[in-house]
């Protein structure tokens, strides 16, 4: 089960409404950035360890279905964390991924729900690696009847 942030936990939170002419009805892009603090971390005390998390935030304007035209996005890491302890044995290694990012249409809130999927990997004694933070960029396009 997905970790449920809330938008009030969004910093930096950026967005831009444009005018467009777009396919499909298309005449409003949304674009949102920002970031937000959520952690996901893997321990080893020698063998190899992976741990894996789902983050979803609602963004943007609400919208009603048949507004809603498709959306992207992407992700990045914003704060990683590398704990290692010398020692004698085999060499340690650590990796952070994002796995997979989506946009789409919420049908119970009307916004737009981000999902990133991310894992931490490390192995060897007394090995930590810890995410704790994501930024993000939403496209949303859509049509919206004029003011």
């Amino acid at each position: 089960m997905a970790v449920k942030i809330s938008s009030n936990q969004i910093q930096n939170i950026q967005q831009l409404e444009a005018v467009v002419t777009g396919p499909d009805d298309a005449n409003r892009l949304f674009i949102i950035d920002g970031q937000f603090d959520a952690g996901v971390s893997a321990f080893s005390q020698g063998s190899f360890v992976t741990q894996k998390e789902c983050f979803t935030v609602l963004v943007g304007p609400v919208f009603e279905k048949k507004q809603f035209l498709r959306a992207s996005a992407t992700a990045s890491l914003t704060k990683t964390f590398l704990n290692t302890s010398p020692s004698v044995g085999p060499p340690a290694q650590s990796g952070w991924n994002i796995l997979s990012v989506d946009a789409d249409w919420d049908d119970e809130s009307g916004q737009v729900e981000l999902r990133i999927e991310a894992e931490v990997i490390c192995s060897g004694p007394n090995q930590s690696a810890t995410i704790n933070g994501f930024a993000f960029h939403v496209t949303i396009l859509a049509a919206v009847a004029a003011a």
